[in-house]
């Protein structure tokens, strides 16, 4: 019972979750009501799991529906109620702005029952409302610009924070159950936010400081009194409310010993949220803080020591506005007591160069020197092994230098000073380095700003050769900057710094630009574009490329297994090579490496559009095939669009503009891209390269191979370019002929019904490219041609056949066909009533060929074959599709002669000679009276084949075989038709008065009526 409410709890939710306040209010008011006594009920059935479910759908129904449920739980405070505090906080967490009229009532409430709250799980929960809703008033204090209802003041929530937060204080801080301390220590950082704001409280408030400071020595998770203090903190700066002196060195010594402790291991998130402290008590009072660490750094201990430089470090690299001016005073108080620094502080070396050098170009000519200073004092320490040398002369005359007052002179000298820096400069704090010096570029003035650029490419240039292992991390740096480096010289720092290292470490940087996620973002297009824009790295950049898109193709073969997701998703590197193709080649300042390159460019894009052909996106790294199953949702994109999209930019890149126009004319990509028509695509694409001359011999010896692949896509777009390939005469001048004769002879056999659809394409196509090989090749394509008019699972590679046959037929003789030519006849005709209007089209034009085709020794074969066809023929000449129709004609046109009956012949011909509208009903009626003339027999066959088609699926021919089956009673003694069953007919007529079609019924009714009750019965 109790999991089924929870049950339907969960569905509930869900259902809720789409609402847009559409419920009836009856209906709201149950469900508010049904939720709430479940969280309020004592039985033994309204266990945890019950009550977590109903609280969970309140919190989900508040979303549209919030002053109601607010009002039901404030209704339920006045007993303490461990559930509905629990959904209060949630309320007050989920919707912070929207609790604010209400949480003077809830304090109120909440003061009322104090004596009543007793218990360690019940403060629990009243401590979790105190902290959510005071987190709320501090969320409502930073906007409520944002809120419909009038602005309240701060005195309004403190007088009711006051007296909870005294409660709490005087009874509740000397608790011994860990996860009641827990909660009161989560509380109070907020509620203290909030008390700030007046003067009057602020003396309780500071005096507890010292109670939390000492809970950092407890057994529990000391991030939650960071947090507190954090917040504490910021409200401190925010309004400018001085600490009392005591307590702020109380905290700095309690935040410093936290770092340094090697008895507690920091989490990630304290570690963070202890660092962002410091920088707040430095904003309050830079100057006690400062003195704070400068005092630590001599005593000796030196993981004290340490730790104080990293905090000045912290100071120095989050450039806050109070302690800006004193930057470079702090450096170089810092190093200036070379006794005073430890081992650490040259792993240091890299970061305090990247925010130091900067400043030579500041403003203020003593700035600039100081730079100077600064910089020779850690190339001292840097290299106290090691001889400086002529270094720090020419940094004392560069010391004079920087008092110029011109920019260009400045930029020079600080470069000057970069050059001498990147002798010593160790390549193992690179990331240091260009974190620092992009970390202060959006807070520099505009000549500091462009000095750190350019100590950012002379150090990668000079020293970039030893940065290998640093690459992958130095890009990252690099790419998380570019969304808020928006300038355009600055921003042009960061492209060119990327092709810097990429002429140190070409594959370093492929490797890690093509493991960005998929679709390619706008930040990691503009790197690509950076190295394609650099003519000595462009070309090697994209044969890299092409390698990186070769190499997963090379082991395809050795593929055991796959998943369904696994098929249907694109190969992340080479889908991102060759989107990163499409960026580079945009941005060549030349067509010469693209023309050079296109003989391997156009098979590898080829192929990854064929690989891409119905997949989709790639899934992030981080994610799995098993989480995908569970609901995750993809990434948007289509893969082969964009392996299209490179391989169109490298065509028209390589000057044939007016090959793309024609190809998007002609809606070739459309195709392509279409798992359906992708095949006709690839033709239509062979068909315009070639009139352009841009296939080549390297081209084609590429795509040779893939027609073994076991990927199917590759089979289907490689036959099919090789059947394209066969119109052309190039495949015979270039020694290609034979081998691709013997490639299309395998693909017939081929599992895939496209790839032998293909095959057979490309054998047809031999007469265009090489039409006086046909002879040659005769009985090989009759063989192959004729096997596939039988294909059992595909029409398309029926049709196919057939037009191939068409083109074949047209340049052979009769006696090239030898023994072929009885299966072709035959199968040909099984066809001519078949279901599709393409394959019976073909079947009449193939039978109409044979006809001109034969002469003698097939002469008495074919008029047999022609004998046992010409009623069909007779009657398709109203078929329901117009072309099959027209063809028809043509072809019963050529075969009435093989009837030998020559008068027979002359009267069809009056019907068929020329292009005038055909009479069918005129041309039946001349049919019949000469065969009840000449040949009986005939006629006989005649009646008999038409009544065959009363059951026809067409309904035109049905109805075309009964008015013929009129004609021929009308027009014959009925006492020569000894083979008339007169019952079956009349029996057959009254089946077809009730067929589904009007016309039919009318017809079989008009023939009834013609022999019905007259002559034959009454006979």
């Amino acid at each position: 019972m109790r999991q089924n409410r929870i049950d339907i709890y969960c569905v509930l939710e869900k259902v809720l979750q789409q609402d847009t306040q559409g419920l009836e209010r009856r209906l709201l008011k149950k469900i508010i009501t049904l939720a709430s006594n479940h969280m309020t009920e004592k039985t033994q059935e309204a266990r945890n799991v019950l009550k977590v479910a109903a609280s969970n759908t309140l919190v989900t129904l508040a979303r549209c529906y919030f002053s109601d449920v607010m009002l039901e739980l404030v209704y339920h405070l006045e007993l303490p109620e461990e559930f509905i505090f629990i959904t209060l906080g949630n309320l007050s967490s989920a919707y912070a702005l929207k609790c604010i009229p209400f949480v003077g009532m809830i304090l109120k409430v909440m003061i009322s029952m104090l004596a009543l709250v007793k218990d360690s799980r019940m403060r629990q929960a009243f401590c979790g409302v105190l902290e959510k809703c005071s987190r709320a008033v501090n969320v409502y204090f930073m906007n409520w610009e944002k809120c419909p209802f009038p602005r309240m003041g701060e005195s309004q929530f403190c007088k009711n924070i006051l007296p909870l937060y005294c409660h709490v204080t005087s009874n509740w801080l000397t608790c011994e159950e860990l996860e009641l301390k827990q909660a009161v220590i989560k509380a109070l950082g907020p509620m203290m936010g909030i008390l700030l704001h007046k003067k009057e409280p602020q003396n309780p408030i500071f005096k507890e400081i010292s109670w939390l400071l000492d809970q950092y020595k407890e057994e529990i998770d000391v991030f939650h009194v960071t947090k507190s203090l954090s917040q504490l903190l910021e409200v401190s700066g925010e309004y400018k409310i001085p600490l009392p002196k005591a307590k702020f060195q109380a905290i700095c010594s309690a935040l410093h010993n936290q770092i340094c402790s090697p008895a507690k291991q920091l989490s990630i998130e304290n570690h963070k949220e202890l660092f962002h402290c410091v920088l707040l008590l430095a904003r309050s009072s830079p100057d006690d803080m400062l003195a704070f660490l400068h005092k630590q750094q001599k005593i000796e201990h030196e993981a004290v020591r340490v730790v104080s430089l990293e905090l000045l470090r912290a100071i120095v690299g989050a450039d806050l506005p109070e302690t800006r001016v004193k930057k470079l005073l702090i450096v170089k108080s810092t190093l200036s007591d070379q006794n005073a620094t430890t081992q650490r502080t040259f792993d240091r070396f890299g970061s305090l160069i990247g925010r130091i050098a900067p400043y030579s170009c500041d403003s203020l000519a003593t700035s600039r020197q100081w730079v100077v200073d600064c910089i020779r004092c850690l190339l001292c320490i840097q290299g106290q092994s090691i001889n400086l040398g002529s270094a720090e002369e020419e940094l004392r005359c560069l010391r004079e230098a920087l008092t110029a007052p011109d920019p260009e002179a400045l930029f020079q000298a600080s470069s000057k000073m970069a050059w001498v820096v990147s002798e010593y400069f160790p390549s193992e704090q690179a990331t240091d380095f260009i974190e620092a010096t992009l970390g202060g570029l959006l807070s520099a003035s505009p000549t500091c700003a462009t000095a750190a650029g350019l100590w950012m490419k002379i150090i990668l240039k000079e020293c970039g050769g030893a940065m290998l292992d640093e690459v992958p991390d130095i890009l990252a740096i690099l790419y998380r900057h570019m969304p808020t480096i928006q300038e355009g010289s600055l921003r042009q720092f960061l492209v060119e710094a990327v092709s810097i290292l990429a002429h140190h470490h070409q594959e370093a940087v492929i490797s890690s630009l093509l493991s960005k996620r998929l679709p390619m973002d706008s930040d990691t297009a503009e790197l690509w574009r950076s190295l394609g824009g650099d003519p000595l790295l462009a070309a090697q950049v994209l044969q890299a490329l092409i390698e990186k898109i070769k190499t997963p193709a090379r082991t395809e073969g050795n593929i055991t297994s796959e998943t369904e997701i696994d098929r249907h998703l694109a190969a992340a590197e080479p889908l991102s090579a060759t989107c990163a193709i499409f960026e580079v080649v945009s941005a060549l300042q030349s067509s010469k490496a693209v023309r050079e390159l296109l003989p391997e460019l156009f098979p590898v894009l080829l192929q990854q559009v064929s690989q891409t052909l119905g997949q989709e996106l790639p899934l992030p790294t981080r994610s799995s095939p098993s989480e995908i199953r569970k609901g995750l949702q993809l990434p948007e994109g289509n893969p082969c669009r964009l392996s299209i999209k490179a391989l169109e930019s490298v065509l028209f890149k390589g000057g044939n503009e007016r090959l793309v126009r024609a190809l998007r004319k002609q809606r070739t990509w459309t195709l392509v891209e279409n798992p359906k028509t992708h095949h006709e695509g690839v033709c239509l694409l062979v068909r315009l390269l070639l009139r352009s001359g841009l296939i080549t011999p390297e081209i084609i010896q590429s795509l040779l191979p893939w027609v073994n692949s076991p990927s199917e896509n590759h089979r289907v777009t490689s036959t099919a370019f090789l059947a394209q390939l066969m119109s052309d005469p190039m495949l015979r001048e270039k020694k290609f002929l034979k081998p691709v004769l013997h490639i299309l002879e395998e693909k017939s056999h081929d599992r895939n019904s496209i790839v032998r659809q293909m095959a057979v394409r490309g054998l047809g196509n031999l007469v265009y490219g090489a039409p006086e090989k046909v002879k040659k090749h005769k009985k090989f394509l009759m063989v192959i041609l004729i096997r596939a008019l039988s294909d059992p699972f595909s029409s398309e590679v029926i049709g196919e056949s057939m037009k191939a046959l068409a083109k074949v037929l047209k340049e052979l003789k009769e006696k090239d066909i030898g023994s072929s030519f009885r299966d072709l006849t035959q199968e040909i005709r099984t066809y001519f009533d078949n279901e599709d209007d393409a394959l019976r089209l073909w079947s009449f034009v193939l039978f109409g060929i044979l006809a001109r085709l034969t002469k003698r020794k097939w002469k008495g074969y074919f008029a047999e074959q022609v004998r046992q066809s010409w009623v069909t023929l007779l009657l398709h000449l109203q078929d329901p599709n117009p072309r099959v129709s027209v063809e028809c004609r043509a072809t019963f046109h050529l075969c009435v002669p093989f009837l030998g009956l020559k008068r027979l012949q002359t009267a069809v011909n009056e019907h068929l000679d020329g292009t005038a509208e055909l009479k069918p009903e005129e041309l039946q009626v001349d049919i019949c009276r000469h065969l009840a003339k000449e040949n009986a027999e005939l006629l006989e066959n005649l009646y008999k084949s038409t009544i065959m088609y009363f059951f026809s699926r067409w309904e035109e021919i049905r109805a075309v075989a009964v008015k013929l089956a009129g004609i021929i009673l009308e027009h014959t003694d009925r006492q020569r038709m000894k083979w008339l069953n007169l019952d079956h007919l009349l029996m057959s007529l009254q089946f077809l008065k009730k067929d589904t079609s009007p016309s039919v019924q009318l017809v079989a009714t008009e023939v009834l009526n013609d022999i019905c009750p007259g002559r034959v019965l009454g006979e």
